[in-house]
């Protein structure tokens, strides 16, 4: 991974084997960055993407495995009380026969390049919510 500072954002290009939620967390630690959304295109070839099930309060995995195009990447970066980086990630995933599948992202492997717009903002904090099972935004 590699990235620079432009004005308000930085680009970031991730290579060739980079996972891409351990590079915007690493990115985001060494930055000091306590919150920011981002956006991206590329290659993976290599994922895991998830469907959330609101009435079992669970994702529904799949696994992909071979090349496709990164259409889309949409995500932000908060925190939870503790400090804990936490990574919100949805994707949108190019095949062979231009049939597209999306979710949430779980795990992506890069493999050609990965151009990342990120943003930084205040500080986002997450806590756990009862009612999805999920840990959402704190806007207080």
């Amino acid at each position: 991974m590699q990235y620079r500072k432009e004005n308000d954002l930085y680009l970031i290009a991730l290579e060739i084997g980079d996972e891409v939620l351990e590079s915007v967390i690493a990115f985001a630690e060494a930055e000091g960055i306590e919150g920011g959304v981002f956006s991206g295109i590329g290659a993976m070839n290599e994922a895991e993407i998830g469907w959330f099930d609101l009435e079992n309060k669970e994702y529904r995995r799949r696994e992909i495995l071979g090349q496709r195009e990164l259409l889309s990447l949409m995500g932000n970066f908060a925190r939870d009380r503790g400090g804990a980086p936490i990574v919100h990630c949805h994707v949108v995933l190019g095949r062979g026969d231009f049939a597209c599948e999306g979710g949430h992202l779980f795990h992506g492997r890069i493999s050609v390049t990965g151009e990342i717009i990120f943003t930084p903002t205040s500080p986002i904090s997450r806590e756990f919510n009862e009612a999805s099972g999920l840990k959402l935004w704190q806007m207080s």
